[in-house]
């Protein structure tokens, strides 16, 4: 069976408040096919990752009693929904996100016209400091440090037919994140490595090659050579031993499995240091400016997930729900009819 076929029909089944053993079970067999199936020839690998995925399964369990609210979105949400008209300038903004995802054109081509669709709308955040004019309890004060929210890049992410769908697709991208990270770091070893013996086989070579032509005292009393100096013999051999030190630390194939296994088991048994999750609901005005929770405007709600990723990355998201007003004949948003609900 392909791999991808094999994570489609194996996908764990992960909910909210229930870890059965055969849930477990079939998470260790999800993340080690995802990795290096070879890690099953660890001497019990099963058991050394049931208290770790046991873990990963109980943080992504509270992650989805934690997420955002989710918002149904139609033609008319920027003007109803202060959330929408945060994230988007402009009403025709949030059309065109719709308009332009092919994915939900897909989605929606396939399904019924009856049937909801689910997704995640994915955003970039940035957060501009700047000076304006504020309120210090009644007196307005000019050169007030602000903050202003600008959402952009917005995508949509992830398809289905209800929630709780929708729930399980997000929960198994970030158990997949967790796979991805540990097997960045088996790859990373693999290269030192295969960098280290790649070395070792060129010193090797080069020394082999200077003994034929000469080496040492060879260069003026032995039969063979003259261009290779005592001290350079000296180093070579020096480089060689380092070497042969380094790859003696990576420890022998079975070995390397064996470490691989722990940087799994330790990734998965503290799956908040490398994807963490934060709720944030900051209250803004309507120029998207951050303010007191009693100085008025509006307060917004939104998730950010930080991947442990070399640069690191950071992306703002909430679920929500397609008004399928939004989808038109051929399943297409129609924009040239977008006037009539603005």
């Amino acid at each position: 069976m392909a791999l991808l076929d094999w994570f489609r029909q194996s996908t764990p089944k992960i909910e909210t408040g229930r870890i059965s053993p055969a849930l477990i079970d079939d998470t260790i067999d999800y993340v080690v096919k995802m990795t290096d199936a070879r890690l099953t020839l660890v001497n019990n690998y099963r058991a050394r990752l049931q208290g770790p995925v046991t873990r990963t399964l109980q943080h992504l369990g509270t992650l989805q009693q934690s997420l955002p609210a989710s918002h149904e979105v139609g033609p008319q949400s920027w003007s109803q929904d202060v959330c929408m008209r945060a994230f988007f300038a402009r009403p025709t903004d949030l059309l065109k996100a719709f308009a332009q995802s092919q994915g939900l054109h897909d989605f929606a081509a396939q399904s019924s016209a009856l049937e909801p669709i689910h997704t995640v709308l994915a955003m970039n955040l940035e957060e501009q400091t700047h000076f304006g004019v504020g309120l210090q309890g009644d007196t307005m004060v000019r050169d007030v440090v602000q903050t202003s929210l600008n959402f952009s890049h917005h995508r949509l992410r992830l398809f289905a037919h209800s929630e709780k769908e929708l729930l399980h697709s997000m929960s198994r991208r970030l158990l997949d994140e967790l796979a991805i990270i540990a097997l960045g770091r088996m790859q990373a070893e693999q290269d030192e490595r295969r960098e280290l013996e790649e070395h070792r086989g060129l010193l090797s070579a080069r020394l082999a090659t200077f003994h034929e032509r000469g080496a040492g005292v060879d260069s003026f009393l032995g039969e063979a050579g003259d261009k290779l100096s005592r001290e350079e013999s000296g180093e070579l051999l020096h480089q060689l031993e380092s070497n042969e030190t380094h790859l003696a630390a990576l420890g022998s194939p079975a070995e390397t499995l064996d470490r691989q296994l722990d940087y799994l088991a330790e990734i998965l048994a503290e799956p908040m240091r490398f994807v963490k999750f934060e709720l944030h609901h900051p209250h803004i005005n309507n120029m998207n400016v951050v303010v007191g929770e009693n100085d008025g405007g509006n307060a917004i709600e939104f998730g950010r997930v930080s991947v442990d990723r070399n640069p690191p990355q950071a992306h703002v998201f909430v679920p929500i729900s397609v008004d399928h007003a939004l989808i038109g004949d051929g399943r297409r948003l129609q924009l040239d009819n977008a006037e009539r609900w603005l």
